[in-house]
């Protein structure tokens, strides 16, 4: 028996080492795996697995999954898990990998599962009895179709624990989210009933909820998230932090981020008893027109008694405050809204404007009493103050104590509004002292009056107004205003069955008035009267009178309108005024349109139109009308003539006969009779062949056309003459030639139109009058172009008489796209500019050849270009001209998109090179330069300057701006100026310059490209200036430079052996230095003139010395040594002190030098209207020798002087005549004669 028992023992024992053993190798090794896959697939047909590795609890991945059925399918690339065994010996289950990629759920519809009535106990508490650990989470590219919302995202990685009754979710990424809802069902339940009675309002019942289990979120994210709810929503970000258990929830952080703004918040509440609450919240607002907005809010309390505090800052800032309960089904509250600003438009310059607006509300939706106070303004109403006290409820609304306050009185009332049943309401108002012209000028004045109203909408569908009082008086612009009336209108039925009835209504302002009575029904009797003596009383823009009689009677069935009105001398503002106005006529439009209108108008003027007589009538009725009118006056006269007939089903046929226009360039005759005809049915108009003639010219509609959304035409222009445009040239231009055109047009919608058009001119010229008559002529001109398919063909040739050609050659392809592209090639053969010369004056010759050959390719806003364009010969010889040219060329040269230019232009004393490139690789960031350098060329601009300058600048450009860098060299110049030029005097800075539209032109748009310049000049050592009585060399250096802020200058120039003429006396400038620190017109002047040492006693200094800016420079008389002002001008003018025994010569010298300093210009202008040029009186010599000398040019070249002693009666009579330049002969007649041969010249 022992030994049986032994045996058992041994069997059970190796029985378990033997399930052990194979439950482990189960577990452990990678056969184990294999085996469950066998096990679940044998089970499961429907599922299907690739491949397999790893081991259960050593971590096991699974390939190619894929669960098929009818109601849900799941692939899979790979599916990972990691089950910790070391966790089961605690015992813990954790898993410490779970991973799915490319994985793909769809669940479709199922039969819905039989309904189980049996009550459920609630679950209290949720817990597990061994604790879990998942980390290593991550779900990628999973995408989710369930019941056709489709979800996809790009990655989930997460972590969590749960012990006992409390679950930790650690943090939590979730990113690349899209969400696709299905599209909405149209059905609607069958089981809603239409009749149900309306459940009574109760209190909302809030249970007491207790979360079973313990939930920590401490940190959940998800990250760019796509819903289309069907809407697109983008979400950047989704937050949350937080915790729940029992009956509390906590927020600690949640964050909102989408496209149209911002969210967080924190708060908790607990759900028990009335549910109280804390919560802080701020939104950001992005989306327009509520951009950059933010709204704050405040909540604490219970659902019984919340307490409420918001802000809205931004453009709109508003203030929320007060207590509600949101329990209640009718909502009783308490609150406070004030707000500084609230405007419309809010991203944009407000409108309208409402400040210190308040609103204090309490009651409930049931009953509640406010009151409102808030100012208005804006661009188009006047200032306002609004008091008023509101009640009401969901159904009703009433306004009492109404009060607005503007234009210096009041508007008072009350309102009420009813919809319970059908809307009806009721107002009336009181206006109190109202002063129009507060906001409107032109209606200065005071109204007071009332006015009523009230009105509802009918159970028909209709609506019926009545205005039973309308009572307002005043004075508008000094003339008594009342209106009058009452008023009443309906459309019981909602059927158009108008009815308006008034007792009257009657206007009148001063002496104008206008009286309405009557009524519209059944049978019509409406009359509107019109007497307005003075509309000028009414209107200060218009002048004139007008008086007449608008009726209306007959039925509705066959109305009839007619009118009367005659008015004269009328007027608005400057822009145009009428003589005389007689318009007669009435019209039935039921049950056929008939009727006459009579028209005549005289005395039209207005800017450049001026109209004598114009005639319009029209009568007839739907079988036959005709209408002519006939105008007389300038620019245009016309006289037309219409017949046609009338069917309202299918349009109007007619015709257009016995036309003319009289226009400034002659009269045109209609040459026939133009079939016109409208189609109802296809809104389109046909027009017949027609022919306007003037003598030989011809302009024709060439076959008949069809007007509607598609259709063709054909126009030709016939031997039209040029001469008749002379009318619209200046009177020194003329023009000559004869013009042939032709175009075929078509047209379809939603495509290009079609065009075959030709033009040719004839041998002709223009002539521009001047000095020498400028003529630029050709032999002939032809342009042809095609549009057609989406292409554009255009050829131009251009002969010129006696000179070259110009020729183009264009197709533009791809019209109707935005990468519309060209090729043209453009050709310039021989053009000689000699035709110019005599642009520039007498004695001029310009001389030239241009030569081209220019191939544009590729995008038409972006072309790529291959050629060149060279102009050859350039000889240019003019006194218009600064610089004179005997030989020059230059020559650019295309690539693509990048140019060079290289030149060279010889003058008499030096050469010019000319280097510059282009690239408009980018047309919108293009870049350009050009280098010009030259060597001592002179530049002469008479009468004033001769200059010898040597530049080495260079230019850049940019769409944004232009850089000028470079050096002027000036070695030798010759300045002289005797007055001002026009160019001298700037525009003032106080002076506000206007556009076209009035508008002031800022800076920015009178100059959108900035010049920033860096330039240095250099003043050689003989340069001279002569200028009102300076004669001076100029030595020294500039630094010339500019940018947005405007140009500068700094450096300073010196004044060389120099005199200066003033009073009366050649003094010589001992120093003198003009320096430059900021704008160029703002010099410092630091100058010193002394008389001439020589011709003064008493070896003293005398002069005058100019310091400061030199718009306000202090001008001192000094001396050396000091002595008082009028000794020291006595040196200075007479060249010896003032003493005792003078007798008086000295003063006698001293102010007649004065007198003539201060009168040379005078004397000049005195000379020029005698015909003597260059008349001076001046003095000359010193001391008693000293003489006053009258001189001038009575003929070129011969200039004679007569001078007389100051101190002595002795005469002097000299003659001056110039035989060659720099060549004189004199002859002097006075104490001593004499003649003299004398040579003038200078060494440089």
């Amino acid at each position: 028996m022992m030994r049986w028992i032994k045996r058992l023992l041994v069997t059970v024992f190796f029985l378990m080492v033997f399930v052990f053993v194979v439950v482990g190798a189960f577990l452990i090794t990678p056969g184990g795996v294999k085996f469950a896959v066998w096990g679940a697939q044998e089970a499961l047909p429907e599922l299907s697995i690739e491949d397999q590795e790893g081991a259960v609890l050593n971590g096991f991945t699974l390939k190619g999954v894929s669960y098929q059925s009818p109601a849900f399918s799941l692939t899979s690339d790979t599916l990972f898990l990691d089950i910790n065994a070391k966790c089961l010996l605690t015992p813990v289950l954790c898993i410490d990998g779970l991973t799915a990629d490319g994985l793909v759920v769809t669940v479709g519809e199922t039969a819905p599962s039989p309904e189980d009535d049996t009550p459920s106990e609630p679950v209290t508490e949720i817990s597990t009895p061994v604790p879990l650990f998942l980390s290593g989470v991550a779900l990628s590219d999973i995408t989710l179709d369930i019941l056709g919302t489709k979800v996809h995202w790009d990655s989930l990685t997460t972590a969590a624990q749960m012990q006992r009754s409390t679950l930790t979710l650690k943090p939590t990424t979730w990113q690349g989210i899209s969400v696709v809802l299905p599209p909405a069902s149209n059905d609607t339940s069958a089981n809603t009933s239409a009749s149900a009675p309306q459940a009574q309002k109760q209190a909302l019942a809030l249970p007491e909820v207790n979360i079973p289990l313990n939930v920590v979120i401490e940190r959940f994210e998800l990250k760019d998230a796509d819903l289309r709810l069907p809407a697109k929503q983008t979400i950047h970000q989704f937050l949350l932090e937080g915790s729940a258990g029992g009956n509390d929830i906590a927020i600690k952080q949640l964050v909102l981020d989408a496209e149209q703004g911002k969210v967080s918040l924190n708060g908790d509440v607990s759900l028990k008893g009335e549910y109280p609450l804390t919560l802080d919240a701020l939104a950001k607002v992005r989306m327009a027109p509520l951009g950059g907005h933010s709204l704050k809010l405040d909540a604490k309390g219970d659902l019984k008694a919340l307490e409420l505090d918001a802000a809205l800052k931004g453009v709109l800032a508003a203030t929320l405050s007060g207590k509600l309960n949101v329990i209640d089904p009718d909502i009783p509250f308490s609150l406070l809204l004030t707000s500084r600003n609230l405007q419309w438009p809010i991203d944009k310059p407000a409108e309208y404007r409402l400040s210190s607006t308040a609103l204090r509300a309490n009651g409930s939706l049931a009953d509640y009493r406010a009151t409102l106070k808030t100012s208005a303004t804006g661009d188009v109403i006047p200032d306002m103050t609004l008091s008023t006290n509101l009640s009401g409820s969901l159904s009703k609304i009433a306004l009492s104590n109404f009060k607005l306050d503007t234009l210096g009185g009041n508007i008072a009332g009350s309102a009420n509004a009813d919809w319970a049943k059908q809307v009806n309401w009721q107002t009336a108002l009181s206006f109190n002292d109202i002063q129009p012209g507060l906001k409107w000028p032109e209606a200065e004045g005071r109204l007071s009056g009332t006015f009523t109203n009230k009105g509802r909408l009918t159970s028909q569908g209709g609506w019926q107004v009545e205005v039973p009082e309308l009572d307002i008086q005043g004075t508008i612009r000094e003339q008594a205003l009342t209106l009058i009336g009452q008023v009443d209108a309906s459309d019981v039925k909602g059927k158009g069955d108008l009815l308006v009835e008034t007792q009257g209504l009657s206007l009148r302002h001063g002496p104008n008035r206008v009286d309405v009575s009557g009524q519209i029904d059944k049978a019509l009797d409406l009359d509107v009267l019109l007497d307005l003596p003075s509309l000028s009383a009414s209107l200060p823009q218009a002048k004139g009178s007008v008086k007449g009689e608008v009726a209306l009677s007959g039925t509705l069935d066959a109305p009839t309108a007619s009118v009367n009105l005659n008015a004269s001398t009328l007027a608005w503002e400057e822009l145009v005024s009428v003589q005389s106005v007689k318009m007669r006529g009435s019209v039935s439009p039921l049950p056929i349109v008939s009727g006459g209108l009579v028209v005549n108008v005289a005395g039209v003027k207005a800017e450049g139109v001026d109209v004598s007589t114009l005639s319009l009538r029209a009568s007839g009725d739907e079988s036959d009308q005709t209408v002519s009118l006939n105008v007389d006056g300038t620019p245009v006269g016309v006289e037309l003539a219409l017949q046609g007939q009338l069917d309202r089903k299918t349009g109007w046929k007619g015709k257009l006969y016995a036309s003319k226009l009289t226009t400034p360039v002659g009269p045109w005759t209609l040459e026939n009779d133009v079939p016109l005809a409208v189609d109802f049915k296809t809104s389109s108009v046909d027009v017949g062949a027609f022919c306007w003639t003037q003598h030989q010219s011809r302009v024709c509609l060439d076959k008949p056309a069809k007007v509607a959304d598609s259709g063709e035409a054909s126009v030709s222009i016939v031997d039209f003459n040029l001469d008749i445009l002379q009318a619209y040239l200046p009177v020194t231009t003329m023009i000559q030639g004869e013009l042939d055109a032709k175009a075929d047009v078509g047209w379809t919608p939603n495509a290009l139109p079609t065009v075959n058009a030709s033009v040719s001119l004839s041998k002709g010229q223009v002539v521009e009058q001047m000095d020498l008559p400028l003529t630029f002529g050709w032999d002939k001109l032809d342009l042809n172009a095609v549009l057609a398919n989406e292409k554009l063909n255009a050829d131009f040739d251009l002969d010129l008489t006696n000179n070259g050609s110009v020729t183009l050659n264009a197709e533009m392809t791809k019209l109707s796209s935005e990468n519309r592209a060209l090729k043209s090639a453009f050709l310039l053969e021989g053009v000689n500019l000699d035709f110019l010369s005599a642009a520039l004056g007498e004695d001029s010759i310009l001389k030239g050849e241009l030569n081209g050959n220019v191939v544009l390719n590729g995008a038409l806003d972006a072309p790529s270009a291959a050629g060149n364009i060279d102009l050859t010969g350039l000889k240019l010889q003019s006194l218009a001209a600064p610089i004179e040219i005997t030989q020059g060329q230059i020559g650019i040269d295309l690539k693509g998109y990048k140019g060079q230019l290289d030149g060279g232009i010889k003058t008499p004393d030096g050469d010019l090179t000319l280097s510059g490139t282009a690239d408009w690789t980018k047309l919108d960031a293009w870049l350009a330069s050009l280098n010009v350098a030259g060597e001592r060329l002179k530049v002469v601009v008479p009468p004033m300057v001769a200059l010898e300058v040597s530049p080495n600048m260079t230019l850049k450009a940019n769409p944004k701006q232009i850089d000028v860098t470079g050096k002027v060299s000036v070695p030798w110049g010759r300045i002289i100026v005797e007055t001002l030029p026009e160019s001298a005097v700037q525009v003032s800075s106080d002076v506000v310059l206007l556009n076209d539209e009035l508008q002031p032109i800022s800076k920015e748009e009178a100059s959108p490209i900035t010049i920033n310049a860096a330039i240095n000049v250099n003043i050689g050592d003989d340069v001279r200036l002569e200028a009102f009585g300076l004669k001076t060399l100029l030595v020294g250096d500039l630094n010339v430079a500019s940018n947005r802020k405007g140009p500068s200058v700094s450096g300073d120039i010196n004044l060389e052996e120099g005199t200066y003429r003033s009073f009366g006396q050649d003094l010589t400038i001992k120093k003198g230095q003009i320096l430059f620190n900021g704008p160029p017109e703002q010099p410092y002047l630091q100058i010193e003139a002394i008389r001439n040492p020589n011709a003064i006693e008493d070896n003293v200094e005398a002069g005058i010395r100019v310091t400061g800016p030199a718009d306000a420079p202090e001008v001192s008389v000094f001396s050396d040594p000091a002595m008082p002002q009028a000794n020291a001008l006595s040196y200075l003018v007479r060249g010896r002190n003032l003493d005792s025994e003078s007798d008086g010569n000295g003063m006698t010298s001293m102010l007649i030098g004065l007198g003539l300093s201060q009168s040379g210009k005078l004397v000049g202008q005195l000379g020029e209207a005698f015909g003597v040029q260059d008349l001076s009186v001046d003095t000359s010599g010193s001391g008693d020798d000293e003489k006053v000398e009258v001189s001038g040019y009575i003929l070129p070249g011969l200039q004679v002087k007569y001078g007389v002693g100051i101190f002595t009666s002795l005469p002097e009579f000299t003659v001056r005549y110039r035989l060659l330049t720099d060549l004189y002969l004199e002859a002097v007649s006075g104490a001593d004669n004499a003649v003299d041969l004398l040579y003038q010249f200078s060494i440089k």
